[in-house]
């Protein structure tokens, strides 16, 4: 194989290329190739470059006749590579308002309730369509409210907004992502609360993070601490694992280390009641994030301990993050070189996952594959290869 056991797939696209053991530029010829053969023309090498690397990082989608050449060099359907179709969204505008009271604030609030409780068990794509309708509807409410009523709906308002953003988010569309938590921003600025504040500037670096942009997170992390006596210990521990994430993604491991640490010391001091809002912030969610950092710099002895230690006192109500933290472990039982063990792993899962999609975690399962591609032969490797696959494909 042309690549090595560290490579990294952030889409069911890139994947495809890194099992064939493709650099770009074979793909680009591949490409070339099938368009010629079946009479039709397509764009320069120099502008095919650009554009399979925008496709494959999943910041945008190739048309109709991509597809087509794309499933046709790699052999797969565009389910299998992704390219099934991801439709913008379209947000809900109703005509009129409807009337605003204490009674239309606390609907909002009850079922805001019943959506973080769906969120953990299903994840993000049977709710984001609806959250986000509501949240336009709030939008729209909010200029017909007065006094106390106003105030709970602008906090209504925000909160709607960021967790439509977050769905976005672990649905892998980052740029809806941003522009929501970028609304919620707007209206955390508005109440003036150095809590809310300080948490939609955690959720903006959390988006850059998965943008690759440690630069940006460390900036955002910063901004977020500016005030930090007035943020409560369980948003500072959510700041700093950030911040930690961002230095593994530079390569400088000591100040990852420091941030890590404060992180976890800020979590187990904080003796604050649930605050609806950074309540999943506990040790295991830190042990977790800890672990990504310690993956990221190649510390895989120490990612796996991590892992391992986080996992059993794991919430059972955040079924889609435990999927998540499942395939990570896989993925540095991988790094590790223990094959046996990722295999395992990685079939837990996707048992999870299947019941609990996120799209972040089905990219972490990618990187599963490709680690352990070049061991395919192997029928524990090809069997997980084929069930991760399988969870690309529709249900009949």
């Amino acid at each position: 194989m042309a690549y090595g056991t560290s490579a990294q797939a952030a889409t069911p696209l890139q994947a495809a290329r890194l099992e064939m053991g493709w650099k770009q530029a074979q793909t680009i010829r591949a490409l070339q190739q099938a368009a010629h053969d079946q009479g039709v023309t397509i764009a320069s090498e120099r502008s095919l470059k650009t554009m399979l690397s925008r496709w494959e990082n999943g910041h945008d989608m190739p048309d109709a006749l991509g597809k087509r050449l794309l499933c046709s060099v790699y052999g797969a359907s565009p389910d299998e590579l992704g390219l099934a179709g991801r439709e913008a969204a379209v947000p809900l505008v109703p005509a009129l308002s409807p009337a605003v009271g204490p009674d239309m604030a606390q609907y909002f609030r009850n079922v805001f309730i019943e959506h973080l409780r769906a969120d953990n068990l299903m994840g993000p794509h049977h709710l984001v369509d609806v959250v986000r309708a509501q949240a336009t509807l709030l939008d729209q409410m909010l200029p017909n409210a007065r006094g106390t009523v106003r105030d709970e709906l602008l906090m209504l308002a925000f909160r709607y907004n960021e967790f439509t953003g977050w769905l976005y988010q672990d649905a892998g569309n980052t740029d809806l992502a941003m522009r929501y938590t970028d609304r919620s921003m707007e209206y955390a600025l508005e109440m003036g609360e150095a809590r809310e504040t300080s948490y939609v500037l955690m959720r903006k670096a959390d988006i850059a993070a998965d943008l690759d942009n440690p630069e940006r997170v460390i900036g955002l992390s910063q901004a977020a601490l500016r005030d930090s006596a007035r943020v409560p210990a369980r948003a500072r521990a959510l700041i700093l694992r950030l911040r930690g994430r961002a230095y593994a993604q530079l390569g400088n491991a000591g100040e990852c280390a420091r941030a890590l640490d404060a992180a976890h010391t800020e979590v187990l001091t904080s003796d604050a009641e649930p605050d609806g809002l950074t309540d999943y912030c506990t040790p295991s969610y830190i042990g977790m994030e800890a672990a990504i950092s310690w993956t990221k710099l190649g510390r895989f002895d120490v990612a796996v301990s991590t892992f391992e230690r986080s996992l059993p006192s794991w919430p059972a109500a955040l079924r889609r993050d435990q999927g998540l933290c499942l395939a990570r472990l896989a993925n540095a039982y991988a790094g590790q070189g223990n094959t046996e063990k990722a295999c395992e792993t990685g079939r837990q899962a996707v048992d999870v996952i299947r019941a609990a999609t996120s799209s972040r975690a089905l990219s972490e399962l990618q990187r599963v594959r490709v680690r352990l591609a070049p061991l395919r032969k192997h029928a524990e490797v090809s069997d997980l290869s084929d069930r991760i696959r399988n969870l690309f494909k529709p249900v009949a």
